[in-house]
């Protein structure tokens, strides 16, 4: 795409962000027909192909979500501060650092996009969350988010209007259905959602509703109670193309973690506390899995209400998912946290979102995300490592490395003698083997178990 024309896609979208922000004040129809003008000249400018119901249900969805953003910030506000967050997902549990690598024997069908190297290893950025679009305790039933942004990654961009490439995003969710079936069912349910009307589009007496199957979706999505967010699997839902291949994708906990719950749960920010705690100098690790579409089974493109069955269709491990021991709860990180934007079209290669829900997350997704940022008068900007913006980037980048001081102790058992029969000196407890480092460790701001770590995570909402 040439310069011009992506900075007139660029103009389009923020065109059409402003006349959905103006119709906040003054919801009139001039305002409206102004935002269909921008969207219609976004979409022909990208060159999707979307009918008219569909392009009225993406129009209808981008207005309600962002009278979503607008009503929750006005819940929000009192407590957690007087700015937007995103329409869904509002409240991040953390931002961490990640390595995401390829797995050296990735199957040849896959080898496209940032999979097309074996072996290739990218930093990453991973943001888990919790799904409502109020800010609430961590103890309440709800979804749970896990998003990755790639960086460094090389290709040619999927959606340049979202920049020039270099990152790529998985978006995931720990449920593996969605509650509406396509855009036409979101663009519904999102017209009640702005009015903070949960439950209208699911049943009503007056008009006569139900959906049912949606309804049951939408409790599972909802039911989730969780002790940290390391344990959770997570799926994509909604379907992809890799390559010739149609697939969903997942991660999941690697084999044999296990991570120790050690927080007081009835704190409402315990899932951050435990986050902290775990990586204070452990590890995590996921692997990330793909499922390719069986063409004999039930595996629909279009109904998100639908679970592709693991018995029809195993996840297949493609990549590794590595989590350092790190320091996540300074200031600066959660801004730069909710200033980080997602979006399931941000990516390279040989690679394609699906579906009529996938279709409008290209175009809602940025229209709320130029509208928070812009509300916010925060900076959209991709970042491309682990530092955070406006800081000294140091060796360490966040990172807890701990270092034993040299030269080690010597250790013996009571039992250990010389060649020629004299009793060594220890210099570790009296029979004991474990050895007892003093150790330096170098970090970025305080320690997660600190004072000041506790501080600066409760400040933050």
């Amino acid at each position: 795409m040439s310069y011009t024309l992506l900075t007139t896609v660029k103009i389009s979208a923020l065109a059409f962000t402003f006349f959905c922000a103006a119709s906040f004040a003054d919801q009139d129809h001039e305002h409206r027909r102004e935002s269909l003008r921008a969207l219609d000249a976004s979409i022909q400018q990208l060159g999707m192909d979307v009918s008219s119901a569909e392009r009225d249900a993406i129009a209808s969805a981008m207005l309600a979500g962002l009278d979503v953003s607008r009503a929750a910030q006005q819940q929000n506000s009192p407590r957690y501060g007087d700015r937007f967050r995103r329409d869904a997902h509002a409240k991040a549990t953390g931002c961490l650092r990640a390595e995401f690598e390829v797995n050296g024997d990735i199957p040849n069908q896959f080898r496209h996009s940032v999979f097309a190297n074996p072996g290739r290893r990218y930093q990453a950025w991973i943001r888990f969350s919790n799904g409502d679009m109020l800010v609430q305790t961590d103890g309440e039933k709800d979804a749970r988010g896990m998003a990755i942004k790639l960086m460094g990654v090389n290709g040619t961009p999927l959606a340049p209007e979202l920049g020039a490439g270099g990152t790529q995003d998985f978006l995931m969710a720990n449920n593996q259905a969605f509650f509406n079936r396509n855009i036409h069912d979101y663009a519904e349910n999102m017209q009640h959602l702005a009015r903070l009307d949960r439950s209208g589009w699911f049943f009503s007496l007056w008009p006569p509703r139900l959906h049912l199957k949606q309804l049951v979706r939408a409790a599972q999505t909802v039911s989730s109670t969780i002790d940290t967010p390391l344990q959770e699997r997570y799926f994509s839902i909604l379907p992809y193309r890799l390559g010739e291949t149609e697939i969903k994708f997942a991660s999941r906990p690697c084999a044999g973690a296990d991570y120790p719950i050690t927080v007081d749960q009835s704190d409402e920010n315990f899932l951050t506390a435990q986050l902290a705690d775990n990586l204070q100098s452990a590890s995590a690790c996921f692997d990330f899995v793909v499922q390719p579409r069986n063409t004999d089974a039930n595996t629909p493109l279009d109904d998100a209400t639908v679970i592709w069955e693991e018995k029809d269709s195993p996840f297949i491990p493609i990549a590794r998912i590595h989590i350092p021991p790190q320091t996540f709860t300074s200031e600066a990180q959660w801004e730069f946290c909710e200033n980080l934007s997602m979006n399931p079209w941000r990516g390279v290669g040989e690679w394609e979102p699906l579906g009529s829900l996938n279709r409008a997350r290209r175009l809602v997704y940025h229209a709320v995300s130029e509208f928070r940022h812009t509300s916010n008068n925060a900076p959209q900007q991709e970042p491309e490592g682990w530092c955070l913006p406006g800081e000294v980037c140091t060796p360490q980048q966040g990172l807890n490395i701990v270092k034993p001081t040299w030269p080690l102790p010597r250790c013996f058992d009571a039992l250990a003698r010389s060649v020629d029969g004299q009793v060594l000196d220890s210099q570790c407890a009296d029979d004991s083997y474990a050895i007892d480092f003093s150790a330096q460790k170098v970090e970025a701001g305080a320690a997660p178990g600190s004072s000041a770590a506790t501080k600066s995570i409760q400040s933050h909402y």
